[in-house]
């Protein structure tokens, strides 16, 4: 099931044996577009404020009911990593050995303008992740530079680069290449007619990808 990213975080973390916290950012790797850790505040459980768990740890979940399971005891979770252990882009003030040029906030990409190769169209309102790998499948942009009520899901494969100091994302792909690609699964256009209807576009991926539908988004 793909998920919107912004639907997990805040949701409740669920150890093995309890509750442990809530989500506060999830951390993805840029190269693979996997996510590898979840930012959890346990401040009302634990000594540290914050703690990294690993995405590949979790379990079963459920973001519409805002929990999310983890295969670790809650003795596991206090003692692991502290959040400050892999800082993701956005937070590292020095280049270091141990800085990772490719670890990623997805709290901080959020809101990113979008620049393709011919121009600027809009900024990065979500992204969507699947929850059978947690790897991020589509950036969904809303191309309001462009063609203002329309939003579009560009699959991640596009990207040639993530500039935090000038909060852009810089895709290989042109506007007329969207256009010419929305028949495939790798660009998929989200219209409204002027009502606030899903369009048939929209209408018509929903059925050519069944199982494959978004929850928790006023998009969808």
């Amino acid at each position: 099931m793909l998920w919107d990213t912004s639907m997990i975080l805040g949701c409740a973390m669920r150890g093995s044996d309890g509750e442990v916290g809530a989500v506060s950012d999830l951390l993805f790797d840029d190269t693979t577009w996997r996510l590898r850790w979840i930012v959890v505040n346990t401040r009302h459980w634990f000594p540290s404020h914050e703690v990294l768990l690993p995405a590949a740890a979790m379990g079963r979940s459920n973001p519409s009911q805002r929990w999310l399971a983890i295969d670790l005891t809650t003795g596991q979770i206090e003692n692991g990593l502290a959040a400050g252990r892999y800082l993701p882009v956005s937070r590292q003030t020095a280049a270091s050995s141990s800085d990772n040029p490719h670890l990623r906030s997805v709290e901080a990409v959020v809101g990113h303008r979008v620049h393709l190769l011919d121009g600027l169209v809009g900024h990065v309102e979500e992204l969507l992740v699947d929850d059978a790998d947690w790897i991020i499948r589509y950036i969904r942009v809303d191309t309001c530079k462009w063609r203002p009520g329309d939003k579009v899901l560009l699959a991640p494969r596009f990207v040639r680069e993530i500039d935090w100091g000038g909060r852009l994302v810089h895709l290989d792909i042109r506007r007329q290449e969207i256009v010419d690609d929305e028949a495939h699964r790798d660009v998929v256009w989200l219209r409204t007619d002027s009502d606030g209807r899903d369009s048939s576009t929209h209408r018509r991926w929903i059925e050519a990808i069944p199982g494959k539908i978004p929850r928790g988004t006023g998009a969808f």
